[in-house]
C-alpha cells in the first residue's frame, strides 16, 4: 500500500484544452481519472494544487490509498477507482482490518457476513489479506467479529 495524493480539478478544465496541456506538463502527475490527478505525496501534490487554485479551478484535494491486488467488494466504485492497473481507494471514507487470530472456518464465515459491506479486499505478499470497509462500519464489523469468535485489527492507514 502506497499513500497518494489525488488533486480535484474543477470540471471546467476538460473545456480549457490548452490549460489542461499546460498544466499536465508543468505538473506532470503519475497518473489522471477523470479531473483528478493523482501524484506521489509531497511538493509534486503541493505545487499541482497551488497551481489550480491560482486558476480558480481547485475543486479538492483527496488522499488516496493505492494498492496493487485484490478484489472489488460490493460499493467499491463508491470508495475507490481503477487507473490502469492501479487501485486507488479514498482513504478518508475508509477504514482497513486484517484478522489477527482465530479458525480459518469462522474466519470464513464471518466474512460471508461481511461481504456486502467491504469495499475491497487486498491480497498482499505474505498471504494475509487487508479488508476495506467504509469507515462507518467499524463498529459493525467488530460485532461480527466479535460473533464470530474471531479478532481483527484495524490498520491505521497513515503507516
Amino acid at each position: 500500500m502506497e499513500n497518494m495524493i489525488a488533486i480535484e480539478a474543477s470540471h471546467i478544465i476538460n473545456e480549457l484544452p490548452d490549460f489542461l496541456e499546460v498544466f499536465v506538463s508543468v505538473t506532470n502527475p503519475h497518473q489522471q481519472h477523470e479531473n483528478l490527478f493523482i501524484f506521489p505525496a509531497g511538493t509534486e501534490a503541493d505545487n499541482a494544487s497551488y497551481f489550480l487554485e491560482e486558476a480558480g479551478m481547485l475543486a479538492g484535494i483527496h488522499t488516496l490509498v493505492k494498492v496493487s491486488q485484490g478484489q472489488e467488494g460490493a460499493d467499491f466504485y463508491d470508495t475507490g477507482f481503477i487507473v490502469g492497473s492501479a487501485i486507488y481507494l479514498f482513504k478518508d471514507l475508509l477504514t482497513a482490518f486484517k484478522f489477527k487470530n482465530g479458525n480459518k472456518m469462522q474466519i470464513e464465515m464471518s466474512l460471508l457476513q461481511m461481504e456486502e459491506h467491504l469495499s475491497f479486499t487486498a491480497f498482499g505478499n505474505n498471504g494475509q489479506s487487508i479488508h476495506f470497509a467504509h469507515a462507518h462500519y467499524e463498529k459493525l464489523i467488530t460485532g461480527i467479529a466479535k460473533a464470530y469468535e474471531v479478532g481483527v485489527e484495524f490498520l491505521d492507514l497513515d503507516k
